[in-house]
């Protein structure tokens, strides 16, 4: 009986060992069109398997993703218009004006990069920390 208990706590010991957080992977750098910091938007990565992982373009055109998975990856890339501040007071409000998009700072890119099938950009995600520059023509 004594063997059978220390069996399960073996097992256990092993058996959870794997049961903890799954490694995340990072992914940073900057997205420009035509030499320019893209002013804010999204950047898609769509997996070989279908996965998606997304991630947000700061004003600056810096992005960050996190995602657990790993591989090929077509990119999009969006970068919708702002939309002017609302100044009636309705409406979600900062104290920091320089987190509020400047509708006049912001240029269109062609809406092929939308779409990770027409983008023509990809990358190989690798575990750990990655550090791609997206760069549109």
């Amino acid at each position: 009986m004594r063997s059978l208990g220390f069996a399960i706590a073996i097992t256990m010991t092993f058996g959870l060992a794997g049961c903890g957080q799954k490694s995340e992977t990072t992914i940073n750098g900057t997205v420009k069109f035509q030499n320019k910091p893209v002013y804010g938007g999204y950047v898609l990565l769509t997996f070989d398997d279908n996965n998606q992982a997304q991630g947000s373009i700061t004003l600056d055109g810096a992005y960050s993703i996190t995602t657990p998975f790993l591989g090929h990856a077509k990119i999009a890339v969006g970068s919708p218009k702002p939309s002017k501040p609302d100044n009636t007071g309705r409406g979600p409000s900062t104290s920091d004006p320089s987190m509020i998009p400047d509708p006049e700072k912001w240029f269109e890119i062609p809406v092929k990069y939308a779409d990770p099938g027409t983008s023509g950009k990809d990358m190989t995600v690798q575990g750990g920390k990655n550090q791609f520059e997206i760069v549109l023509e």
